[in-house]
């Protein structure tokens, strides 16, 4: 299934469970502008809708997978339907694993962007940069917060408070990277990641992301999570996985 969109904005495009979202914009280093915004949360608004779907890539050609959101818009004080971090705390919350395949270079909101999937796999050529304070801001709350959640406070003062570039291997060391392939690699090693997350049982995965992102919060609802183990117990899937342990053979999980 592919879904229409006009000029450059994101496609969405679903096979075999998988979603995949392309940026556009290459000449431009996939900038967002205001309707590109508007696109990628009616393409998550309809993958949410979709259980069908297993795994969600975001992929980008050219030089820069994401360089975050138009500046000239923003110093022209034009105002999207959607704000940037909007984008991000949704693809945060999607229900099915992100994984952002970055082939070329992020920077400012594009860094966010890609911390927002829950998996970022990376060619070793790529770096990082964040120029929001060269530019007089200081970044939007949960966008510092999640950088703070997941790498620490420690590498968030150095990509933030720095503005330096940052290349592949030390975003590995501080666990903003994933994982780094070889560029000549990275298709095949995201086809085959996505099928290993296709084979898992798609309401334990959900059910296990919402926790894990919970868990990464203030004030977990700990309560919430174990009756969320509970009820996956109880689920179709797990007693699906027992009978396939008995019969000797791999599970079939139906979606929803």
């Amino acid at each position: 299934m592919d879904v229409d969109n006009k000029g450059d904005v994101p496609l969405l495009k679903v096979t075999d469970g998988r979603a995949q979202i392309f940026l556009q914009r290459p000449a431009k280093r996939n900038r967002l502008e205001p309707a590109d915004l508007e696109a990628l949360m009616s393409h998550l608004d309809t993958i949410e809708k979709d259980s069908s779907v297993r795994i969600v890539t975001i992929e980008a050609e050219g030089p820069s997978w994401c360089s975050g959101y138009h500046l000239g818009a923003l110093s022209q004080g034009e105002r999207p339907k959607f704000g940037f971090g909007e984008v991000c705390d949704a693809l945060m919350l999607t229900r099915p694993p992100t994984v952002a395949v970055l082939s070329g270079d992020v920077h400012g909101g594009g860094t966010d962007l890609a911390m927002a999937c829950d998996i970022r796999v990376g060619v070793d050529e790529i770096v990082l940069g964040m120029p929001a304070t060269r530019i007089g801001l200081q970044y939007y709350a949960t966008g510092l917060q999640r950088f703070v959640q997941q790498i620490g406070a420690a590498a968030t003062k150095r990509i933030f408070l720095t503005a330096e570039v940052i290349d592949a291997q030390e975003l590995l060391r501080i666990g903003y990277l994933t994982e780094i392939v070889e560029e000549k690699e990275l298709h095949s090693r995201i086809d085959k990641l996505c099928e290993s997350i296709s084979e898992l049982s798609p309401n334990a995965v959900a059910l296990t992301k919402k926790a894990i992102n919970d868990l990464s919060g203030t004030d977990p609802d700990i309560q919430n999570i174990q009756e969320s183990h509970i009820s996956s117990i109880r689920s179709a899937d797990h007693q699906e996985a027992m009978l396939a342990i008995r019969e000797g053979r791999p599970p079939r999980f139906l979606a929803d």
